[in-house]
C-alpha cells in the first residue's frame, strides 16, 4: 500500500509541477506515454505476453493523441521542455501502480493508497505554497475538485484495475485526454483543431476495438491481451 501510495504522490505532484511549467495539451500527451510502459512493464516484471491486439491499440491511440498536438500545438522551448520532463514521472508511476495492483491480485485493496498518495503530494508541495493566499471560496472549489474530480476517478481506478488487465486500464485512461480537450472546448474556451478532432477519433476507434475484440477469458485467468 505503502509503495502504490508513492507513486500516487509521484503522479499528482509531477501533475502539478507540470502544468505551471508548460501547457495543458503537452503534459497530456505525455501522459498517453503509460499504456507503452504498461505494457513493457507486465511483459518484463510479470511475464504476461502482449498480444497484437492491445499492442495495436496502444500504437493507434498514442498516434492519434500525438497528431493532436503536434499539429495543432506547438512550442517546446525553454520551461516547456522542463515541463515536459517533469510530466514523465506520470506515465511512469503509473505504469508502475497498475503493474504493482496486478502483482498484489485481487486479494489486496489498494485504494487506501489513493489517500497516502494525496497526503505525501499535499505535504510535499505545501513549502511551495506557503503562504496560502486563498480565499474559504477557492479552497471550496479545491475541496470539491479534490473529492470529485481526483479521489472519487482515483478509487475507481484501482477497484477496476483488480479486474482488468495492466495494460488494457492504462489504455482506458487515455480516455482522460480526450475529456480533458472536450472539457476545455465548451468550458475554456479552447477551440479543438482539425488533427485534435481527427486524433481523437483514432483514440476512441482504439479503444472501443479493444474492448469489443477481447476474449471472454475471465480476468483472474487472462494475459495481458
Amino acid at each position: 500500500m505503502w509503495v502504490s501510495g508513492v507513486m500516487w504522490a509521484v503522479m499528482f505532484t509531477c501533475f502539478m509541477f507540470a502544468l505551471s511549467l508548460t501547457r495543458v495539451a503537452n503534459v497530456l500527451i505525455v501522459q498517453c506515454l503509460a499504456p507503452v510502459f504498461t505494457a513493457l512493464l507486465a511483459w518484463g516484471v510479470l511475464g504476461k505476453p502482449v498480444g497484437a491486439r492491445t499492442w495495436g491499440a496502444i500504437v493507434v491511440a498514442a498516434a492519434g493523441i500525438a497528431s493532436m498536438y503536434i499539429v495543432d500545438v506547438s512550442g517546446l522551448e525553454g520551461r516547456h521542455v522542463t515541463g515536459v520532463l517533469v510530466a514523465l514521472g506520470i506515465p511512469i508511476a503509473a505504469a508502475l501502480n497498475w503493474i504493482l495492483l496486478q502483482r498484489a491480485g485481487r486479494s489486496v485493496d489498494l485504494t487506501s493508497a489513493v489517500l497516502v498518495g494525496g497526503t505525501l503530494s499535499a505535504l510535499f508541495t505545501l513549502p511551495f505554497a506557503w503562504p496560502l493566499g486563498v480565499s474559504w471560496h477557492d479552497i471550496g472549489l479545491l475541496a470539491l475538485l479534490g473529492v470529485v474530480q481526483l479521489g472519487i476517478p482515483c478509487i475507481l481506478a484501482m477497484r477496476v484495475a483488480r479486474h482488468l488487465a495492466a495494460a488494457e486500464v492504462a489504455l482506458l485512461a487515455l480516455l482522460e485526454v480526450l475529456f480533458g480537450i472536450v472539457l476545455t472546448w465548451l468550458f475554456g474556451g479552447e477551440t479543438p483543431g482539425l488533427a485534435t478532432i481527427l486524433g481523437g477519433s483514432a483514440v476512441l476507434g482504439a479503444l472501443v476495438f479493444n474492448e469489443l475484440a477481447k476474449p471472454t477469458t475471465p480476468a483472474s485467468e487472462a494475459v495481458v491481451a
